[in-house]
């Protein structure tokens, strides 16, 4: 298995088309994308063409919106404290203006995150 970076797609629904067809373009049993619009417009895409998910592809998406679970299929997610993450970013921006704070960044720059598993992913398909 050999992973692939497709892109940059803008991180909006409205990429998902041209994401899912560099996907199937590549041949890939799986996806991460980059946020769970980019994610949810993909299922959009993929489902016009007929592609099942997460029979044909996985696809995973990163942030847990409001309404990842309730997409067709329900979307496999990366979830992480938003709260925890708005202070590191604050953080590393005044770490700018106070180099000095930057030993304290790299402390804080850690953020725990967790995969919430729903039905956009399966077992990796088979090739013939």
């Amino acid at each position: 298995m050999v992973p692939h970076r497709l892109g940059p797609y803008a991180p909006k629904r409205s990429s998902g088309a041209a994401a899912a067809d560099a996907a199937l373009g590549a041949k890939v049993t799986a996806v991460i994308a980059f946020n769970d619009l980019l994610a949810i417009g993909m299922l959009q895409r993929l489902a016009e063409r007929g592609v099942g998910v997460p029979r044909d592809i996985s696809l995973v998406g990163c942030d847990d919106i409001f309404g990842a679970d309730f997409c067709n299929p329900p979307l496999t997610t990366i979830s992480c404290p938003i709260e925890q993450a708005g202070r590191v970013a604050v953080s590393m921006l005044m770490a700018q203006l106070n180099p000095l704070a930057g030993s304290t960044l790299r402390k804080m720059a850690k953020i725990p995150g967790h995969l919430v598993i729903r039905s956009s992913t399966g077992d990796a398909r088979q090739e013939a």
